[in-house]
């Protein structure tokens, strides 16, 4: 019975993982919003380290990435996963010397922090 239960459990499991939104079909120019969760800690976007935003004279602040509208510059995929370079739609910079950012596709879209 045991037995029974734990493998329709990894079925179901499996099943869940297989149905997320995979970015195989991801190409250049597709506009996505960057969402953050409550605390505020991007873990698939590779974002500059707030100690080195104050040394280039920014005033470190990851909430104004919260609902920013970007667009995929160029797509890289390696053996550690799927890579984006993103922009901003605006034009604008994200930081005072960050135009683009990078981001694993992977994870953004199991974290959620890329809709």
């Amino acid at each position: 019975m045991r037995t029974i239960f734990l493998f329709c459990f990894s079925l179901l499991v499996c099943g869940f993982s297989y149905g997320q939104e995979q970015p195989e079909n991801v190409k250049e120019g597709d506009v996505f919003t960057i969402n953050s969760n409550s605390n505020l800690k991007f873990k698939s976007l590779k974002l500059p380290k707030l100690n080195m935003l104050v040394k280039q004279g920014e005033r470190p602040n990851y909430k104004k990435l919260d609902g920013l509208e970007v667009e995929i510059v160029s797509v890289e995929n390696t053996k550690k996963g799927t890579f984006a370079v993103l922009k901003r739609t605006d034009d604008e910079n994200f930081f005072i010397h960050r135009k683009t950012i990078k981001a694993n596709l992977d994870k953004a879209f199991s974290y959620g922090e890329l809709k």
